[in-house]
């Protein structure tokens, strides 16, 4: 009995250590006394678990005088996991249990200033777009490459339109290109998704939506190509709508849009982001 009650105690103490540890995860640097509001544990539990927790490593003192944040071997473990996450594998189960009968799967990464198709799968009809993988976009160009750059960070994005702004990929005087790329990319992250029409697969649409990481970072582009040109009528009018679809009145673009969609958010799981997947609206 009393091993027993040694054994719960135990457990009681992993689950309050988790729940300061998902605190510090989720809200960076933190006060003790906001730990102790977050958690329901009272400030004298918690400067004992704060302390348990700083002697293994788990947690540090922050910047700020009385403030906790991530230890290091906590974020060097999280670091292996994540370096242990395989992409690929990810994205090949999720394309084996979605099947497309009629299109291509394709995983683009960016590579400085490409897009690259990585990983493809499609049925035996359509072997000839295999050799997809290891082809590259320029980032200016293409569904996945317009997903890639919609979701990043405003500095990073800046410096891209710089880019392309001193090379001219594309056209016209810097305040056009910029308006008009700043506006597309506010487009896709609204309706979340992107699409083209030849570009990435010639003579086909092809329907791209982001994969992000634990931290929700764009880490990948999940693609649908090999599509009908009859789509874009139904694409173009479900972006117009995009997070007001009536489930009972759905288009063949509104299906195709949920089926990528899905194998996004699942391969986004697998990589450990936790958040809202659908229309995520970044700066």
């Amino acid at each position: 009995m009393g091993a027993q009650s040694r054994d719960d105690r135990s457990v009681e103490a992993l689950v309050k250590s988790k729940a300061v540890l998902n605190v510090l995860a989720d809200h960076g640097s933190c006060a003790v006394r906001t730990i102790s509001e977050l958690t329901g544990e009272p400030i004298s539990s918690t400067y004992r678990l704060l302390d348990n927790l700083s002697a293994v490593g788990w947690v540090e003192r922050g910047q700020r005088r009385g403030e906790y944040r991530l230890g290091i071997n906590c974020v060097r473990i999280g670091g292996q996991v994540e370096s242990r996450l395989d992409i690929q594998q990810i994205t090949r189960r999720a394309f084996r249990a979605h099947r497309a009968q009629f299109g291509v799967w394709a995983l683009f990464v960016r590579r400085r200033l490409r897009s690259v198709c990585i990983e493809t799968r499609t049925r035996e009809a359509l072997q000839s777009y295999g050799q997809l993988v290891g082809n590259s976009l320029s980032l200016s160009m293409g569904a996945p490459s317009h997903v890639l750059t919609a979701w990043l960070p405003s500095d990073r994005y800046e410096q891209l339109l710089e880019h392309y702004a001193y090379n001219n990929e594309l056209g016209g005087t810097f305040s056009t290109m910029r308006a008009t790329a700043v506006d597309r990319a506010r487009t896709i992250r609204e309706q979340g998704f992107a699409y083209d029409v030849g570009q990435t697969m010639a003579g086909s649409v092809t329907i791209s939506v982001p994969v992000f990481n634990h931290a929700g970072e764009i880490q990948a582009a999940i693609a649908l190509g090999g599509l009908s040109r009859s789509l874009i009528i139904d694409l173009e009018e479900a972006g117009h709508v995009a997070g007001q679809a009536d489930h009972n009145n759905q288009t063949p673009g509104d299906s195709m849009i949920e089926l990528v969609r899905s194998v996004g958010a699942e391969v986004s799981r697998g990589l450990g982001f936790t958040g809202v997947y659908a229309n995520r609206k970044e700066a």
